[in-house]
């Protein structure tokens, strides 16, 4: 097939990389800056470190030629997917669209998905890909099992065999709402652990913030109309352990920083997408007159500088219930 990778950060040069190995493949890069850099030294330092791109891999920026392509994959943070996409004009692109990040947009509170959607991208060839995937692995080759997620129906066979490895099997889910949740909403809960490894506490403590980020992320995704049994898979479990527990995770490690550097995420230097999803969720479920105890507290941990101490222990002090 003949693939546009849209987005030239770590996850897309991955990828660009792993698709090369049976299809034609352009990675896009929004900075001319880092264009020429990829086309020069075939190394993305600043994302992929140490990763020699393929030859086979053209690297291109500026405007796209979508009638060359016949998948677009997205790799483009969150709350830039719509400028770019709208820029790009994403909407006159006949082909599917894979969308791999994981967040909600603020004030309007879409997933990436809903957003290419809203520019008039076709809602039938719109899908998600996500699950547990640290691109620093998957360039390596390391087993990598991922969900790919539609509306209504599967990609073609020979879609799914495109953008499938040796090393990385994609499985299919038709609850795309559940699947770009779980990706989304697992981040903040990453957060919640490297503030928890921050400040010194142990496993006890992580994992009762994976298993009560879970039952939140479950309850809020049954209110949005997703299917409880998508958030046991890949796309949220699988995941939430792999962000949770990861030395690559940069959520993880922005929750960790915050303890004694606490700060806007914009001056971190690093894309932590918990951060920008936290903040769209609680606005949101302040507008819903819904309540999220764990990523309420993370969000008064960073955005309102809360000390996390104080934050983790007015959790531990809130009425007895029965676990859910």
């Amino acid at each position: 097939m003949r693939i546009a990778v849209m987005g030239a950060g770590a996850m897309g040069t991955a990828l660009a990389g792993i698709y090369a190995g049976k299809n034609e493949v352009s990675l896009w890069a929004r900075r001319p800056e880092l264009h020429e850099e990829l086309i020069s030294t075939r190394e993305n330092s600043p994302y992929l470190p140490g990763y020699q791109i393929p030859e086979g891999v053209e690297i291109i920026t500026g405007a796209v030629d979508w009638d060359r392509y016949d998948l677009a994959v997205w790799a483009i943070p969150t709350q830039h997917l719509r400028r770019v996409a709208t820029e790009l004009d994403a909407s006159s692109f006949k082909g599917w669209h894979l969308n791999t990040a994981k967040g909600l947009e603020l004030e309007r509170f879409k997933t990436p998905c809903e957003i290419l959607e809203g520019l008039g991208c076709d809602p039938h060839q719109v899908y998600a890909l996500s699950g547990p995937s640290h691109a620093e692995e998957m360039c390596r080759d390391v087993p990598t099992s991922l969900v790919l997620s539609g509306m209504d129906r599967e990609l073609p066979l020979e879609t799914m065999e495109a953008i499938s490895s040796p090393a990385m099997r994609p499985y299919y889910s038709r609850d795309r709402l559940g699947v770009e949740l779980g990706g989304a909403l697992k981040n903040i809960i990453a957060i919640a652990c490297g503030a928890s490894e921050g400040l010194g506490y142990g496993l006890n403590t992580t994992s009762a913030i994976i298993t009560r980020g879970l039952s939140e992320i479950k309850r809020y995704g049954k209110h949005r109309g997703a299917r409880p049994e998508t958030f046991n898979g890949l796309s949220c479990l699988g995941d939430l352990v792999t962000t949770c527990c990861s030395p690559h995770s940069r959520n993880r490690e922005f929750g960790r920083i915050l303890v004694n550097n606490p700060m806007d995420p914009s001056a971190w230097g690093k894309l932590a997408e918990g951060a920008t999803t936290v903040k769209s969720l609680v606005e949101e479920c302040e507008n819903l007159h819904f309540e999220m105890p764990l990523c309420e507290a993370i969000h008064a941990v960073v955005w309102d500088h809360r000390s996390p101490h104080d934050v983790i222990q007015s959790l531990i002090n809130r009425p007895y219930k029965e676990e859910d």
